[in-house]
């Protein structure tokens, strides 16, 4: 019988950022990482969310 690790969850990933409305900053961001999903970029999908949540807390 195999043991299951204690204290470990696999949960939902949070939902991704909207680009703010009127804010060119978010809107490039939001772009890029649209850009990266097709071309099967998952890495760079990833980094833009962080960037654009990063951005928010920023200047939003």
């Amino acid at each position: 019988m195999s043991q299951q690790p204690q204290g470990y969850h696999l949960g939902e990933l949070p939902a991704e950022p909207s680009a703010a409305p009127g804010c060119s900053d978010c809107l490039s961001l939001s772009v890029s990482r649209e850009n990266a999903r097709s071309r099967g970029d998952y890495s760079a999908v990833s980094d833009a969310n962080v960037e654009l949540r990063q951005h928010q807390e920023r200047a939003h």
